[in-house]
């Protein structure tokens, strides 16, 4: 397992204007959201669909499973009974900021490559690289490398099926730079603290700039919810003291100019769990009060509201945003969470 420090994460990236620009991590596929035999797996339900970002899988009792990236087939004529043999490749020029053996320290993504990616006026976003056979050995932590550079060939790690072999792929935000606080094992880059949007959105809203632009996409991203936050659990982010979440510079601009830690605020969340805005609150209004529901949403992404209270999904999204050396975690976790 090894990791670059937080600090360090600033990197020249593959970008154009205030955008990245995004290639197939396994070279042959068209993700633009269209089902195509061959290009999404399934999760043993014959669906490709079921291999998609969002709310396309079923736990045991029904209730809808959120997948928080998209899971990409071998290439074709690949057979169920074969090991893949695709070589898995950088979406975009990026710094390698974590491998993961899964043999060494445990998690859903088995063996799995995170990449950090610079876009200008937004902040950070993360590409990852899952369930791989290997990670190619040289690769090393920190180093900058382009577009379509080899991370390691495709698998079924941690404990896959092999006829169901495939990459999950993920691109996203980084939530809480305190997270290790949490998970000091995978630390920011355990799946809990990556929120990630649809890739093939991604990857079909590039064809007319040339790039995808992140700023552009969240500004016009619906809210699913708002809740009223304590201003002392903002007060020394926003303000520049401590930046946590990845794209804190494009969230500053959708919050005022200061931050009091003797008023409430509005946090707005996407349907990802993504911060959206900061706006300011009256001073009777109570942290904890949700203020709005938007139920279409929210039934197309993760369940962080119901009936206006937040379930334990929305609090624990909380916990993970604001948990800093001032307000360390109720509970820690071990182990890689995968969508």
């Amino acid at each position: 397992v090894s990791a670059v420090p937080f600090s360090a994460l600033g990197a020249t990236t593959s970008k154009q204007g205030d955008g990245i620009r995004l290639y197939p991590p396994t070279g042959f596929q068209v993700l633009d959201g269209s089902i195509r035999e061959g290009v999404f797996m399934d999760t043993g339900t014959g669906k490709p669909e079921s291999g998609m970002f969002g709310n396309t899988r079923r736990y045991a009792d029904g209730s809808p499973r959120f997948h928080e990236g998209i899971d990409i087939a071998p290439a074709p004529p690949w057979r169920r009974s074969e090991e893949p043999e695709d070589r898995v490749c950088a979406a975009a020029e990026g710094k390698v900021v974590y491998i993961n053996d899964c043999t060494k320290n445990e998690s859903l993504y088995g063996n799995y490559v995170v990449l950090w990616h610079q876009i200008p006026n937004f902040g950070g976003v993360y590409t990852l690289y899952g369930h791989l056979h290997h990670v190619d050995a040289s690769l090393k932590i920190g180093e900058t490398i382009p577009a379509r550079t080899v991370l390691g060939i495709m698998g079924h790690t941690p404990d896959i099926p092999r006829g169901r072999s495939h990459l999950h792929f993920e691109i996203g935000i980084m939530q809480n730079t305190f997270y290790p606080m949490i998970d000091e094992q995978h630390g920011v880059w355990n799946g809990a603290n990556l929120f990630g949007i649809d890739p093939c959105v991604a990857f079909a809203g590039q064809r007319h700039k040339g790039c995808f632009d992140f700023a552009d996409y969240l500004a016009k991203k619906p809210e699913a919810f708002c809740v009223a936050i304590d201003g002392k659990y903002l007060v020394n982010r926003v303000n520049g003291l401590r930046l946590t979440c990845s794209h804190m510079p494009y969230l500053r601009r959708h919050a005022p100019n200061t931050i009091s830690a003797e008023r409430p605020y509005a946090i707005a969340f996407s349907r990802e769990g993504i911060p959206l805005s900061i706006r300011e609150l009256p001073a009777e209004v109570k942290p904890g009060t949700i203020l709005t529901e938007n139920t279409a949403e929210l039934r197309r992404g993760r369940p962080f509201v119901k009936h206006g209270e937040l379930t334990k999904r929305g609090e624990a999204l909380l916990e993970g945003l604001l948990v800093c050396p001032g307000f360390p975690p109720r509970s820690t976790q071990k182990q890689g969470e995968v969508g």
